[in-house]
């Protein structure tokens, strides 16, 4: 064996669905967490020093955690993670925060990572994960099962429900998955171990797909995703192209921008580290016009002969915002004064057609 892999929960979908990723994305830098990340990260740091300390996340209003400032949004969703701990707490009696667990750990193959909450008690584990994106998160997701599984191994208590929650404030309330032990099992037998088994291989192939590949590091190197492009004719006429071809064609699509996407990214670091790439540079975006001073702009504007109403533009608030204004207790208001309305139609995967 060349070198331990390192299976990571937060991954395990792409892993899963693609157990050689896990050894392609080995050899991928490492790339810094993004500013969402970065917040993500600091609202789980609040809710659980609040937790701990039993302080309200709003007296962390304005203030750095994590060297990020905490905004009203940033206090609601630490609030609504620490209402959940509180609430497990008196239902299970036993709550562990920001507990590690591992699942594997051998020569070949570790598996293990940081779940954000645990809770058993009466014959129940629960795990419970805040999310703080607006990419809607499944509860029956892989990533739970795996902490579920460490945990099983860790508390040695006796359990028959296991409960997996996301708590996902732009996706609504908390959504639950509820499952038997023996159906976890089941699934670390029949889904789990064959992906791991896998993924250790030397040989093991790619298994591509939109799902898979989407945030999966090794892109760029990634044999499948190169044998993709390479098997799309660039000099064609899509109108002379029979049905089926488009159909094919189509499904390779994703693959390919997705490939490109990473590639571009790709060649964007490596130029920014000081790198050379025969032919490429980095080049200013547009220029657009800035207003230096905007009082010192009205005056002037106005001095030129512009109306004073004609500078201000006011438009009502989107839905979206105004729901977030209400707030839960309110956000019923909305339902008579506003209507869903499609922009128009997108090209689309059909579905229930044995695709």
């Amino acid at each position: 064996m060349e070198n331990k892999i390192i299976l990571r929960p937060s991954s395990a979908s792409r892993w899963i669905a693609c157990p050689a990723s896990a050894r392609l994305s080995e050899g991928v830098p490492f790339e810094p967490s993004g500013e969402a990340a970065q917040i993500g990260t600091a609202i789980h740091a609040l809710a659980e020093k609040c937790f701990i300390s039993g302080e309200k996340a709003d007296a962390y209003l304005g203030k750095p955690v994590e060297g990020i400032t905490m905004t009203q949004e940033n206090i609601e969703f630490a609030q609504a993670h620490i209402d959940h701990i509180t609430n497990l707490k008196s239902e299970l009696g036993a709550v562990k925060v920001e507990q590690y667990v591992t699942v594997f750990d051998t020569p070949a193959v570790k598996l293990g990572g940081t779940a954000d909450v645990i809770g058993f008690g009466n014959g129940i584990l629960e795990i419970a994960d805040l999310k703080t994106g607006r990419g809607y998160v499944d509860a029956d997701s892989e990533q739970m099962k795996i902490y579920a599984l460490g945990t099983l191994a860790k508390i040695k208590k006796p359990v028959e429900t296991v409960r997996l929650s996301i708590i996902q404030p732009h996706s609504g309330d908390t959504r639950t998955h509820t499952m038997t032990v023996k159906e976890l099992y089941q699934w670390h037998k029949d889904v789990l171990l064959p992906a791991i088994k896998e993924a250790v291989e030397d040989n093991a192939q790619p298994n591509p797909s939109s799902n898979a590949c989407r945030y999966c590091p090794a892109k760029v190197i990634c044999p499948a995703q190169t044998k993709a492009l390479e098997l799309i004719p660039v000099k064609l006429d899509v109108k002379t192209l029979a049905p089926e071809v488009v159909s094919d064609l189509l499904a390779r699509a994703d693959m390919v921008e997705d490939f490109i996407a990473a590639l571009r990214k790709h060649a964007t670091k490596v130029l920014e580290d000081g790198g050379v790439l025969s032919g490429w540079q980095l080049s200013p975006k547009r220029a657009t016009r800035k207003w230096i001073d905007e009082a010192a702009a009205v005056v002037a504007l106005e001095a030129a002969g512009i109306e004073h109403s004609k500078l201000m533009l006011t438009e009502i608030i989107s839905p979206a915002v105004a729901e977030k204004l209400l707030g839960k207790e309110k956000k019923h208001v909305l339902e008579d004064i506003t209507k869903k309305e499609s922009s128009g139609l997108t090209l689309a995967k059909a579905v229930g057609l044995g695709q």
